[in-house]
């Protein structure tokens, strides 16, 4: 990928852009759509802009399913779900989604930001209300949404989050929708295995030996300075949380399931 998901703001995101940005043309095959923030998006691992060893989940959830499926990750860092409408990326979606395809819906980080109105969702109300645009827009092109709660931060008395999940299960239960619940699998191994955990995110150390056997690492932004960061996966976290995903599929038993690779 070049450049990711979020450099392309403020214009008609078309499939000839989609295919500029991310280096691939959609496919015909049963696509996975992801309608999310930081913790999913893309982020360029070679370039100007190299941002490796940050990843979202969802720009590798490709890796966990055969051939059948494309996941196609319109993530943007920073958006909640109320200002995600805004952007050309849920446009895009609403483009072409079709009958056979999934949405999963997930958000959360940037809605529990009260003093960014843009932003800000109330859990049991707004929230829920901008959740059910995704909903329809899938519904009403014959493709099924999956929700899913938010990635745990890596801060064990953070309790942000959890009104936002509880909004989400409830959601999904009021309208008999899957919930990959990514919260409560991360939150556990928060709580049962810090030191492991915390090794998911992008608490990176300058030159992280961790990571020097990707080439580029050498021309990343993080290479020299390294980061503190327990809200953004670093790619081991991003990878890990994709397959807690795909385990929350094996466990609903959903159709998607058949498609995990192993």
């Amino acid at each position: 990928m070049s450049n990711g998901m979020n450099d392309v703001l403020n214009k008609e995101f078309t499939e000839e852009i989609w295919e500029d940005v991310n280096g691939y043309k959609l496919l015909d095959k049963i696509k996975v759509f992801i309608a999310g923030d930081s913790t999913a998006c893309n982020y360029p691992h070679e370039g100007d802009n190299n941002r490796y060893p940050r990843t979202g989940w969802g720009q590798v959830f490709g890796e966990v399913f055969d051939n059948n499926v494309q996941v196609v990750n319109c993530a943007l860092s920073g958006r909640s779900s109320k200002s995600f409408l805004t952007e050309p990326n849920f446009e895009y979606i609403e483009k072409n989604i079709s009958k056979g395809d999934y949405l999963i819906i997930q958000f959360g980080h940037n809605d529990c930001k009260e003093n960014d109105q843009s932003r800000y969702t109330y859990p049991n109300g707004t929230y829920e209300e901008c959740l059910k645009r995704y909903i329809d827009a899938a519904r009403s092109k014959g493709a099924e949404p999956i929700l899913a709660t938010s990635v745990t931060r890596n801060l064990p008395e953070d309790e942000t989050l959890i009104p936002y999940c509880e909004a989400v299960k409830a959601l999904g239960e009021k309208e008999n929708i899957p919930v990959l619940d990514i919260f409560t699998l991360s939150h556990n191994q928060l709580m049962n295995e810090p030191e492991k955990h915390t090794l998911m995110y992008m608490n990176v150390e300058p030159m992280d030996k961790r990571f020097t056997g990707y080439a580029d690492f050498k021309k990343s932004q993080y290479y020299e300075t390294g980061d503190k960061d327990n809200t953004h996966l670093n790619i081991d976290g991003a990878r890990y949380v994709s397959r807690l995903a795909a385990d929350e599929l094996k466990r609903l038993n959903h159709p998607l399931a058949k498609y995990l690779k192993g």
